[in-house]
């Protein structure tokens, strides 16, 4: 996915400036989407160069003009035909496993520590993904169209899930290197 698609995606709901769709981000996608400012304002002009999006510029006295931003017939076809194409595979690269891999090399309290961080990480996570939810699940009632607003939601369940998922893999691969039981789980 690009962020493109995103921006496409916030906007089509409607006009936004910059520093609004930042918002968006943090507010909604960031668990498994985040973007920076400069990014997002980076795209923006992009995507306007590109005809995706018009821009409405909004003069305010002593202050930066404020740029609203909404998709255009190019932008919205552009990003019913990406919503509507399967992805290629994507190739997943995680850092923290090239350290389990290659993880002989080190002693168990070093490898202890480095699995342990991991777990206050997850935890962490968990506990924001958690917070979201709850206050995602206070609004529900209020959306004005309830299917979309599972479906967000649904990317949230799988980020909770996700995270739960790992947080038991690292307890039991700590459990397992405390009791030196250095067998493979069962499938």
């Amino acid at each position: 996915m690009s962020l493109k698609h995103a921006i496409l995606g916030f906007l089509s709901f409607k006009p936004l400036s910059g520093y609004d769709l930042k918002k968006a981000f943090d507010n909604s996608v960031r668990h498994f989407w985040p973007a920076n400012q400069s990014q997002i304002y980076r795209t923006l002009t992009q995507m306007t160069k590109e005809g995706l999006l018009e821009k409405e510029v909004i003069e305010r006295n002593k202050r930066l003009d404020k740029k609203i931003y909404q998709v255009s017939d190019k932008g919205s076809d552009e990003l019913h035909h990406w919503l509507a194409t399967p992805l290629p595979i994507q190739d997943t690269r995680e850092p923290f496993l090239i350290q389990i891999f290659f993880g002989g090399y080190l002693g168990d309290d070093e490898l202890l520590n480095l699995l342990r961080h991991e777990v206050e990480i997850a935890k962490e996570q968990l506990d924001a993904y958690t917070q979201i939810y709850q206050v995602g699940i206070d609004r529900a009632s209020q959306a004005e169209d309830p299917r979309a607003y599972f479906l967000s939601m649904l990317t949230l369940d799988y980020g909770l899930k996700s995270n739960q998922a790992l947080l038991d893999w690292l307890n039991n691969a700590i459990l397992q290197i405390e009791t030196k039981t250095y067998a493979p789980s069962k499938l």
